[in-house]
């Protein structure tokens, strides 16, 4: 195995700059990496540090540490082929001199920038900030760094679809698309970029994917909600039609009326629109308009929801948890902070965010690894909104 040592660019003033080379670990010789120019430094006659110089280099770092250039590269990238006391009189001159490798000269030689790519449909709201924190944390604590977009496509004002310029900074990338999106799991297949897929279609069956199972928490939501409230007398306010989370939610809904002897799920027990409090406001004042609103039991998607059908029955004098139950999905900050507080289901965000960076790093670094898939259980997390 060859290291690798790092260039910089061109000191203008001193007229230096770090030369790229391969060392072989076993002769410790060392030559120019293939097309890049070497270019010599004006190094001080004394033997000392080049003279003028505003940036450390290999060379400061070898010479203090009285060692090759070789070793020193060896000790950043292949530490275990060097001894203990030389690892260490090596990293102590990396300390004192407070020497940096150049990553894009790292990258360049290793065709890896041990940067990922994180792609959500929003960076707003709790929910995505979280998801972010989970996956920055994990990527840092595994020597990644984090680019994170909210773009799916490129398209010029023509129309044409070009491959995202980013995907050549990145080593791969997770992509958390909560709706079918077929042109840009196309985009991506078509640039070979390893990709992890958060929250995804689970017909991506040839993809490593991260899901949160609703299932588990949905359905003791439902067991709870239906021990005081009539089947007929639930009700499912969910999100956009055709987003993944929203159908699961919905789907055990209905699963939990039918085993309650209720499969004939009236039409307006259902109903579906965005992931805000104002839907949830709209709809509440909907279902009072329609007399369904007292006596009625909640099951929203979101906390969000739930908070804008909550603010509508406080609005119209109706007790919750006496007259409404509300039952929301997240378990963001935001259900401890309303009255009542808001029983809710929750979800791990932050581990979410983690998992798929994992299964990204895994991917890249064994790329024959069998296609993983992660489920994240949900819990019911019992509040004031239910009885």
């Amino acid at each position: 195995m060859d290291d690798t040592l790092h260039s910089g660019v061109r000191d203008e003033k001193s007229n230096e700059t770090d030369t790229v080379v391969t060392a072989d670990p076993a002769t410790g010789n060392e030559t120019p990496a293939a097309g890049l120019e070497v270019i010599t430094r004006n190094a001080d006659p004394a033997g000392g540090r080049a003279k003028g110089r505003g940036r450390v280099s290999i060379q400061d770092v070898a010479k203090l540490a009285k060692v090759s250039t070789a070793t020193v590269s060896r000790v950043i990238n292949t530490p275990a082929m060097v001894s203990d006391a030389t690892a260490t009189r090596v990293q102590s001159a990396i300390d004192e001199l407070n020497y940096r490798p150049n990553v894009m000269a790292k990258a360049l030689m290793t065709r890896r920038s041990h940067v990922l790519g994180l792609t959500l449909p929003d960076i707003h709201g709790e929910f995505y900030m979280d998801v972010l924190q989970g996956a920055d944390e994990r990527a840092r604590a595994r020597g990644y760094h984090l680019m994170v977009s909210t773009d799916r496509a490129v398209e010029t004002a023509g129309g044409t679809r070009h491959a995202n310029p980013s995907y050549g900074l990145i080593d791969g990338v997770a992509v958390m698309l909560t709706e079918p999106n077929p042109t840009f799991w196309a985009e991506l297949a078509e640039n070979r970029v390893p990709t992890v897929a958060l929250d995804a279609d689970p017909s991506l069956g040839a993809m490593d994917t991260v899901r949160i199972d609703n299932v588990p928490g949905s359905a003791e939501a439902m067991a709870l909600l239906l021990e005081s409230c009539a089947p007929s007398r639930c009700y499912f306010v969910g999100g956009p039609e055709g987003n993944y989370d929203s159908e699961e939610r919905e789907g055990a809904f209905r699963r939990a009326l039918c085993e309650a002897g209720h499969a004939d799920v009236r039409g307006e027990q259902v109903s579906n629109g965005t992931y805000t409090v104002e839907w949830g406001r709209r709809w509440a004042e909907d279902a009072a308009g329609r007399g369904d609103l007292a006596g009625s039991a909640v099951f929203a998607a979101n906390d969000e929801i739930a908070l804008g059908v909550m603010q509508m029955a406080h609005s119209m004098k109706l007790d919750v948890p006496g007259d409404v139950q509300i039952v929301g999905f997240d378990d963001t900050r935001l259900a401890e902070i309303v009255t009542p507080s808001l029983t809710t289901v929750g979800v791990p965000r932050r581990e979410f965010g983690a998992a798929a960076i994992d299964l990204l790093i895994r991917r890249i670094e064994e790329p024959a690894a069998d296609i993983t898939a992660v489920r994240l259980p949900t819990r019911l997390v019992l509040r004031g909104s239910t009885r």
